[in-house]
């Protein structure tokens, strides 16, 4: 029994981590339900009842998570997921996990359990303790409040996503404000995560000028010695900047007729576990 229950693990923590956008959280909400079980005694539906556990868990982090402050820019945890032919890929994006912060816990939850896993509206209501008929009520509300209609899901990058990652960093390390500035989108924005322990941008850089003036500029100063590895972020094309083997920054890319945001990480406490993912 406790080798079936621990295959359970890999989706607990899909679950988890959408809800939180950080591995390490994830991976605490899932052994504390975990521990939850073992303790209840009698469980006859176990998968039942760690997803429900975990995702309430999750709930209660998510509440906690915003009466605290953090400084500049918040980006989602990165994982490395190259090599990973997902189906539920399309939702692990940074874009996606920050779209989910316009919702409340409750309306993420019942959100991610029905559009991403597929969950019945009845079992839903299960785990956020709400009729089912509530359920289908927060859940339109969820997808209005996202810009959503019907079942849209955001969709994975093509084949080209990789090179034009390179070819966008290698623009940026160079200096070329103009060749940057004609990869982006107007509405381009850069989230840039230092968590106030490293140098990072305060706040998020909007606009081609403006985006475009500030990762030629930091680019090409801070990283130009660096290693720089493509690699495939969250299921987004992306670099990696490396020195002595250590993980020193993590940039991803979201595409939508031309690079539409940037997600810059250089968080320490998210890098230290970097390529140590669990949540496909």
């Amino acid at each position: 029994m406790i080798d079936d229950v621990n295959a359970l693990r890999p989706r607990m923590m899909s679950v988890a981590y959408r809800m939180l956008g950080s591995v390490a959280d994830a991976e605490d909400a899932v052994q504390d339900a975990f521990v939850r079980y073992q303790t209840a005694g009698g469980v006859s539906c176990p998968e039942g009842f760690l997803i429900r556990t975990t995702t309430r868990l999750c709930i209660d982090r998510l509440r906690a998570r915003r009466r605290r402050e953090y400084v500049g820019p918040w980006v989602p945890e990165p994982v490395e997921t190259g090599g990973r032919d997902s189906a539920l890929a399309d939702s692990l994006t940074q874009a996606f996990l920050l779209l989910l912060e316009r919702l409340t816990p409750d309306e993420r939850a019942a959100f991610l359990l029905r559009t991403v896993f597929d969950y019945e509206y009845a079992e839903i209501g299960e785990v956020v303790g709400r009729p089912e008929a509530t359920v289908r009520q927060i859940v339109s509300r969820a997808r209005r409040r996202l810009g959503l209609a019907g079942e849209r899901r955001f969709h994975a990058t093509g084949a080209r996503a990789a090179a034009l990652a390179e070819r966008f960093v290698a623009a940026c390390r160079a200096g070329d404000v103009q060749a940057v500035e004609q990869m982006f989108t107007e509405d381009v924005e850069v989230h840039s995560d230092g968590g106030g322990k490293v140098g990072a941008a305060r706040v998020v850089v909007r606009g081609r000028d403006r985006a475009a003036r500030f990762l030629a500029g930091v680019f090409s100063k801070k990283y130009g010695a660096l290693e720089m590895h493509a690699v495939t972020v969250n299921g987004a094309p992306g670099v990696v900047f490396t020195s002595g083997g250590a993980a020193i920054q993590v940039v991803a890319l979201c595409l939508a007729g031309g690079v539409r945001a940037v997600y810059m990480t250089n968080n320490p406490d998210k890098l230290a576990r970097w390529s140590v993912a669990e949540v496909d």
